[in-house]
């Protein structure tokens, strides 16, 4: 899938889900509107899990529940509509992606917001932040 030439995608993040490559532009108006209240709702279970699975439980990610995980694809999609304006929530559904990949991309859109303010020193052009 090609992205909107409209959108300048030059220097932009790029994300894999499920095989396929996205770039992921700082975030309009118009996506932020929805990944930034979804990311900052997740935010807390997120960090709830890492913690978990930091401290040896395998079974972290079982505080995750339903609601979590559309809210996870409404970000997820959100922010992947910045440079692909017609890519449906279906056509990310139907991406044979895993978790690991979500959460990736959830870190990356959470950059592209402009919320979250750099947590080290990073090389030039690429911000560093986490989530």
């Amino acid at each position: 899938m090609n992205p909107d030439p409209k959108v300048d995608c030059a220097g932009a993040p790029v994300v894999d889900l499920g095989g396929s490559e996205f770039f992921v532009p700082v975030l309009a108006l118009r996506q932020a509107r929805v990944a930034v209240p979804g990311l900052l709702r997740l935010m807390p279970k997120l960090n709830a899990i890492q913690a978990r699975v930091d401290a040896g439980d395998p079974l972290g990610a079982a505080l995750l529940e339903q609601d979590d995980v559309e809210l996870m694809i409404d970000v997820v999609h959100a922010g992947l509509t910045r440079a692909y304006p017609d890519f449906s929530r279906e056509q990310l559904l139907d991406l044979q992606s895993d978790f690991a990949d979500l959460i990736a991309a959830l870190a990356v859109i959470a950059r592209q917001t402009g919320l979250f303010a750099p947590t080290e020193s990073a090389p030039v052009g690429e911000p560093a932040t986490t989530i």
